[in-house]
């Protein structure tokens, strides 16, 4: 017999959380729950959640005033935050922390006059979350023919980031 070792694919810890936090949310709060983007890019959880009350969306306006609503693990940009409050929304934040960091030092070398370089995938949740920290002072690339064409303000002052679903 011939054995085949498949490389782990799993969750990493803090879309576990964010999954963890969801499964709490609906035992706290009566469904429906909404949660803005999927908690996880997997059907099969996706699907148990809606069984169980979860709608997924990607826009807020889907959202009822007032709805109980959690951020995936991928993160949101700071607008997102800005309308749920004006929509009164009940948030609860199950961002990964990892992408928190990135989140703060998006924020940090912004403020210090730094061109953030942003390695990552354009309209990737994480990604757009990153990018609305600081949207004038970043700039995403993908390819390799990004970095040739990239030009910075300073270059003593570049910072870079990467999004953290990216693979090594």
């Amino acid at each position: 017999m011939r054995v085949l070792l498949a490389q782990p694919w799993g969750c990493c810890a803090g879309v576990d959380m964010a999954i963890d936090t969801l499964s709490r949310a609906l035992v706290l709060y009566p469904p429906p729950i909404y949660c803005f983007h999927q908690i996880a890019h997997n059907r099969e959880l996706i699907a148990r959640f809606e069984q169980a009350g979860v709608i997924f969306v990607n826009d807020l306006q889907f959202v009822p005033e007032g709805a109980t609503t959690v951020f995936s693990a991928h993160g949101v940009a700071p607008a997102v935050y800005e309308e749920a409050a004006r929509r009164k929304l009940r948030t609860i934040d199950a961002t990964c922390p990892l992408v928190t960091k990135v989140h703060h030092e998006a924020r940090m070398f912004a403020a210090l006059g730094y061109t953030i370089v942003l390695i990552g995938h354009e309209g990737h949740d994480e990604t757009v979350g990153v990018m609305g920290e600081a949207p004038e002072d970043m700039v995403l690339l993908q390819t390799l023919t990004d970095i040739e064409r990239l030009t910075v303000r300073d270059p003593n002052r570049v910072a870079y980031l990467t999004q953290t679903t990216r693979s090594v």
